[in-house]
């Protein structure tokens, strides 16, 4: 009998675009025993026994074996960082040299251009003072499984003698939880047990501090149901179990820690993508080593049949890529592919992501069905869902004019911490509007409101930093704390300043990159940085105040102002602020910020602008050629503008601006609201670079504009791509990425439907733009511009109409993309002079052919 995934076809699936991801993280099992004997362990419990058979202990041939294979993975797909997780069994059963020689191996194998995170999982009846200090030594973070209090543990979590370890492991917490190791504590990991009362347990893994809590389901699949739940019933005694925990913890003034079950809900409701297989639809990037070298599945397979998790694969012949095109791996990483038709219907699908993959088996179907837990996770994302929802909507008034910390007294919402979208109850978009917006235009009165709804994104996200980094017990948290309290006291007097260092577009980068690394753990996190927003802030409104802030290798970037060039060794500088300017000092070394901060001074390099004005409209913008945050994940990022350079810019936007305020004023209306910000970029070896960033609403980076006309289109270009990225953080209008990719005119690259559809945008108004420039052009110019909107416009229609075919548009998508192509369409019989249509079908054919020759 085949049971499915055993059918799925990899090779079909990467013929159609599909590519595996690569894995990030790498269990070890480096002791295959336990010295507990817990009733719900899927290892020894469950349908799998094949642990019976294996070596207790990973040999050092097999360690070496293993660590070269993940040295030789790394290095392929050029990872910037992975996790080993050391795991058992009881992964202490290895000793503290086994334990010293892994990690030291793996890194040395790894070398240093990828970070290695290490954490291991314990049950910690063995943890000790020794233990502790060898972490400490090596950064190895320890996770620690704990049931409730004594009782409720020790029903579950007992030696084989009937002896509850539940006082051991108190003993252990209070020595991983005192100062000289709570650096060390990754969390606690907790199975529901519905025997347990929910909020005696919460309450009593709280009485530790965890930086955060793992709530498991305990494993069970339809051929073998977990504890207390009946499939065929309608009731959800797992839901019913943690909704008191969630309610309790949401409702919390501040919060306690970090649930991820919950907070990865929060955050894929509010359109981010799951970091956890618990839920969502991410690719899985786990794979398993075992004791005896096999490469195998993640371990929780094991509760579903015996040998599920295997692959017949072996780190001394095999490479970890060869797992990667294995059809049970790739079922991982197909996202709503993998999902049974019953899962594809559920209107929370893109949350659950059908539950954990052990959770959907059935003995003669395999993996293609909906979780056992499937109406208990529709009952429990459903309760957060509408938590939440009301939640924001009773706070969006209150928070209107005020930083969170001053409404009222309820924690945000969790979750907008942890990715770029909002809740469509934030801000509205009338019909009318977002109509107008999908029609290509808009105006000044709808972009405005996309920016302001940008503005409470940037003030979540920043309140998303204090919060993530006192949960992840950052060491900057105070920093950032004393930071926020400032900031907050200075929008009291003067909020104008603080909205407009808040509204920078490098803000939300920082901010974004900063709670995804405190999230993972990375070493690049930096919430001390939102010290250097307050001291930005306390300058522009000449609030007297001392704040200490970042340095890196000497130089202190105020957002929205310039930088302080101190020595390279500086790690920290003083900002003491007055009423006609500022100091920034460090050791014996003083930089003066001037009284108008634009100017440079002897070690300050300020934000210079570019002004200029045509009928009466001025257009004033900041060359942002400084702050490390202003244009993330782009390669050709350019150095500051000489003197020079800035000088022909602004002769260039005197000229484009002049073009679009007489020839086209809307477009003019829409640049001069959605944009502030110019960041210069590497010129490519031909054309134009320019790009925006959905994290950096209101700043466009472009290389050095040529001419006049190709500013004005690319500031036409740039401007629909900042209100497309915008509108999406209030209305989803693609469904989650199914791997399928499309052909683009504009591209050289297959591209997904985000991805298309912010092409489509952004070229439906170059259209527009050359459908109103060729009757303003003579000559060679003339036939150029009615090339450019005869070839734009049949490359609008052609990816709009594949759009509307794909299927993964949402309602609010196809009613998006219908409106641009009924605008396209009513272009359609505007008439070209031939030689222009030639040129067009010239150009296109040409990019056609070299697509295919590129991409097959």
């Amino acid at each position: 009998m085949h049971e499915w995934p055993s059918t799925l076809n990899v090779g079909e699936l990467m013929a159609g675009g599909w590519q595996p991801t690569p894995f990030r993280q790498f269990i070890l099992k480096i002791h295959s025993r336990c010295d507990l004997a817990c009733t719900y362990c899927y290892v020894y419990e469950m349908a799998d026994s094949s642990w019976q058979t294996r070596p207790k202990r990973m040999s050092p041939q097999t360690v070496t074996a293993a660590v070269a294979r993940i040295a030789e993975h790394a290095r392929a797909h050029e990872l910037d960082e992975i996790e080993i997780i050391l795991h058992g069994g009881e992964p202490l059963l290895a000793g503290r040299e086994a334990i010293r020689d892994i990690v030291t191996l793996t890194r040395a194998a790894v070398g240093g251009g990828t970070r290695v995170k290490v954490s291991l999982q314990t049950n910690a009846t063995l943890l000790d003072r020794s233990y502790l200090e060898l972490f400490s030594e090596l950064d190895v973070r320890v996770g620690v499984s704990l049931d409730g209090d004594g009782t409720m543990h020790d029903r579950s979590r007992r030696r084989a003698n009937g002896q509850g370890s539940h006082s051991a492991v108190v003993k252990a917490l209070d020595l991983l939880t005192s100062p000289p190791y709570r650096h060390l504590f990754a969390g606690l990991l907790c199975t529901a047990d519905l025997r347990n009362d929910p909020l005696g347990a919460y309450e009593a893994l709280l009485g530790f501090d965890p930086p955060a809590i793992d709530f498991l389901l305990p494993h069970g699949n339809w051929s073998a149901p977990p504890p207390g739940l009946d499939p065929a019933a309608e009731a959800t005694p797992y839901a019913d179990w943690l909704i008191p925990i969630f309610d309790s913890w949401y409702g919390a003034p501040r919060a306690p820690t970090r649930i991820r079950m919950f907070s990865e809900i929060v955050h894929l409701l509010l359109g981010g993508a799951s970091a956890t297989e618990q839920v969502g639809l991410s690719p899985a990037g786990m794979v398993v080593v075992e004791t005896d070298g096999a490469i195998e599945q993640s371990d929780f397979l094991k509760s579903a049949y015996e040998g599920a998790p295997e692959t017949g694969l072996h780190v001394t012949r095999d490479s970890f890529d060869d797992a990667l095109l294995l059809p049970s791996v790739a079922a991982r990483q197909i996202g709503p592919l993998a999902l049974s038709e019953t899962c594809r219907r559920c209107p929370v699908s893109a949350v659950c992501g059908g539950g954990l993959y052990a959770h959907r088996y059935r003995e003669g179907n395999g993996f293609a069905n909906p979780s056992v837990y499937c109406r208990d996770l529709l009952r429990l994302i459903t309760h957060i869902k509408h938590t939440v929802e009301a939640d924001l909507a009773a706070r969006a008034e209150a928070r209107r004019t005020r930083l969170p910390s001053q409404a009222r007294p309820q924690r945000r919402p969790v979750g907008t911490d942890q990715g770029t979208s909002m809740n469509l109850r934030e801000h509205r978009i009338s019909r009318k509007v977002f109509l107008e917006l999908a029609s290509g235009g808009g105006g000044a009165h709808a972009v405005a409101q996309l920016a302001t709804a940008q503005r409470s994104k940037h003030v979540l996200l920043v309140r998303g930093v204090l919060e993530t980094a006192r949960t992840a017990g950052h060491p900057q948290a105070t920093t950032a704390r004393r930071a926020y309290d400032l900031l907050a006291a200075i929008q009291r007097r003067h909020p104008e300043a603080v909205d407009t260092v808040l509204r920078h577009p490098s803000v939300g980068a920082w901010a974004r990159h900063t709670i995804t690394a405190l999230r993972t753990g990375r070493e690049d996190a930096a919430p001390a940085q939102l010290a250097a927003l307050a001291a930005a802030a306390a300058i522009r409104s000449r609030t007297t105040c001392e704040i200490d802030v970042p340095a890196v290798e000497g130089i202190v970037t105020l957002p929205s102002l310039g930088q302080a060039v101190l020595a390279p060794t500086v790690s920290e500088a003083t900002v003491q602020c007055f009423d006609d300017g500022a100091d920034v000092t460090a050791d014996s070394m003083l930089v003066r910020v001037p009284r108008d901060p634009r100017q440079d001074a002897p070690g300050w390099r300020g934000l210079r602008t570019l002004s200029t004005e045509s009928g009466g409209a001025p257009l004033h913008l900041i060359i942002d050629d400084l702050d490390p945050y202003r244009m993330p994940e782009t390669p050709n990022i350019g150095e500051r503008l000489t003197t020079r350079e800035a000088e022909r810019w602004q002769s260039t936007l005197d000229g484009a601006w002049e073009l679009l305020v007489r020839h086209h004023q809307a477009v003019a209306e829409e640049v001069a609201t959605a944009i502030s910000v110019l960041t210069p970029l590497t010129p490519p070896a031909q054309g134009q670079s320019s790009a925006t960033s959905r994290e950096t609403f209101g700043c466009v980076a472009l290389s050095t504009p040529p001419d006049v006309p190709t500013l004005a289109v690319t500031l036409t270009h740039e401007t629909q791509h900042a209100k497309l990225s915008a509108l999406l953080d209030i209305v989803p209008l693609a469904k989650p990425d199914d791997g399928s990719r499309y052909y683009a005119p504009w591209r050289p690259d297959p591209r997904p439907v985000p991805g298309l559809l912010q092409g489509a945008y952004a070229y439906l108004s170059v259209t527009d733009f050359w459908r109103r420039q060729r009757h303003l052009e003579t000559g060679e110019a003339a036939v150029e511009a009615g090339a450019e909107f005869s070839r734009w416009r049949e490359a609008a229609r052609l990816v709009t109409g594949t759009l509307i075919d794909s299927g993964r548009l949402t309602d609010e998508g196809m009613v998006f993309a219908s409106e641009m192509a009924r605008r396209l369409d009513h272009w359609a019989h505007e008439t070209v002079p031939p030689d222009a249509r030639e040129l067009a079908r010239e150009r296109a054919d040409r990019h056609l052919t070299r697509w295919r020759e590129t991409n097959g």
